[in-house]
């Protein structure tokens, strides 16, 4: 019994086998790059989930950008807000030569958009947000357990 016929049946099967598995465009085009921990993207995206509570501490931080920008208020967009636990006191936002508590402390990331930038503001336990020139990631806070 000859091995070439058997040979060449293997062979046509890995050559189909591989051709299926090969790695198509995805249909919105090329991949794109993911930000490291400490850049946001430079575009706001499009809204995703419910609009964010306009709370005192929210809106501080509108004024406080706008101010720092020198718009109008009204310019500056609330993109998102979320529940997070900071890996230590600096709440993601470390200085260098600042030492920080090394204890998690749960807190809050709302990120602000204006003339095509998004910045980020950090917030502790107190509620109140704090503009971050250089931020890192907080993980996202559990949600709450129901009752």
């Amino acid at each position: 019994m000859s091995t070439v016929p058997v040979r060449a049946a293997a062979l046509a099967a890995v050559v189909v086998l591989l051709a299926a598995c090969g790695a198509e465009p995805s249909p919105g085009g090329p991949a794109q790059e993911t930000p490291s921990s400490h850049e946001l993207p430079t575009t706001p995206p499009a809204p995703t989930g419910p609009a964010v509570e306009r709370t005192p501490q929210v809106e501080a931080a509108v004024a406080d950008l706008a101010e720092h920008l020198g718009i109008d208020p009204a310019a500056v967009t609330v993109v998102s807000r979320e529940d997070v636990t900071w890996p230590d006191g600096s709440l993601g936002c470390p200085r260098p030569g600042m030492s920080y508590t090394q204890a998690q402390v749960p807190g809050a990331r709302l990120v602000l958009a204006a003339e095509g930038r998004e910045f980020s503001y950090h917030a502790g336990r107190s509620g109140d947000f704090a503009r971050c020139a250089s931020p890192r990631l907080g993980t996202p806070a559990p949600p709450p357990a129901e009752s």
